[in-house]
């Protein structure tokens, strides 16, 4: 009788256990993408369930890829795995995410440059990323040689970030997607947008924008239509046209404790974005030569003189305009 109490006792404490959390939930299987496992990245997708990391060992692969399934994707060698386009079609995406909860990491995508920039801004266009699912993990990959760099399309709560996205026509295009975090990116030498963020149907809202690096673009970054987007501590310069550019009702943007340096236009502001916060505004790169006169009285680190943002209306100032640029982690 002992022995059958004991044993009941026991299945309680597992039971309750169980039921309290203290139990950890299974956490997939790894699949290898390596000679004498699958040879092909869609393949050991296809074999894969939820949960599942695989592993893909270095190489180039010439494939298009679709994930359907909550995965991880992630490079054994992020130098040296290249996943690349080589056809002639145009409309391609090389890497689709249909999936919530996927990671996607260490991958060289590449379009064929020729074939894959054709058509702008249309359904003919190629993407190198295109994610349409939420609370997905897009880290430490180059795109490059694609029309579009990465596109968030319908994606909320992503994560972007140490991404280099360069030589594309628009390095990041975010489109009906919110609340995304886009972090520490090199997104550089894009040939008409760095960051395309639009919302004129549907919301693109409230995204934020941090330590990345935005430069040698035509436009640093183009905000059509969106609100409520945070952009901080992130670096925009020497991109060939304007550094940021508000247009067509976006409208309470934050901008503050950025570095906007040597764009050929800093900033243009067609509405009434915010430019500081928290009495912090942004280092100007021409600040001294817009005002010579200028001083900081009070030694606060704050010129005197706020900062007015080109702008139709010609009333949009960053009232407190820092006299050093900041240090960007």
């Amino acid at each position: 009788m002992k022995k059958y109490i004991i044993i009941f006792g026991m299945a309680m404490i597992l039971i309750i256990i169980a039921l309290d959390g203290c139990i950890e939930e299974e956490t997939g299987s790894i699949i290898k993408v390596s000679e004498g496992h699958f040879n092909s990245i869609q393949s050991a997708i296809d074999a894969a369930s939820n949960n599942d990391k695989i592993l893909v060992y270095p190489g180039i692969y010439n494939e298009t890829i679709i994930i359907n399934k909550s995965i991880s994707l992630i490079t054994v060698d992020k130098n040296s795995t290249t996943i690349q386009y080589n056809g002639n079609e145009t409309g391609i995406t090389v890497l689709e995410i249909n999936a919530d909860d996927c990671i996607v990491d260490g991958f060289v995508i590449l379009g064929n440059n020729e074939s894959t920039k054709l058509y702008p801004f249309g359904s003919l266009s190629s993407i190198g990323i295109k994610v349409q699912s939420n609370n997905n993990i897009i880290t430490n990959n180059t795109i490059q040689d694609i029309y579009y760099g990465i596109n968030l399309d319908n994606s909320n709560n992503t994560i972007v970030s140490n991404n280099n996205i360069l030589n594309n026509d628009v390095g990041l295009y975010i489109v009906r997607s919110m609340n995304n975090k886009i972090l520490s990116n090199n997104i550089t030498k894009n040939s008409i947008f760095g960051v395309y963020i639009y919302s004129i149907l549907s919301q693109s809202d409230k995204n934020i924008f941090k330590y990345n690096q935005i430069s040698q673009n035509n436009i640093g970054l183009r905000i059509k239509g969106s609100l409520e987007n945070k952009f901080e501590k992130n670096i925009v310069q020497n991109n060939n046209d304007t550094g940021f550019l508000f247009c067509c009702g976006s409208r309470n943007n934050i901008v503050f404790n950025n570095n906007i340096i040597n764009n050929s236009l800093n900033a243009d502001d067609h509405y009434k974005n915010q430019w500081h916060y928290n009495k912090i505004g942004n280092y100007w790169g021409d600040y001294k030569s817009k005002y010579p006169n200028s001083i900081d009285e009070n030694n606060d680190g704050f010129w005197d003189t706020p900062y007015i943002i080109y702008t139709i209306n010609g009333d949009t100032k960053d009232l407190f305009p820092l006299v050093k640029p900041i240090k960007i982690l």
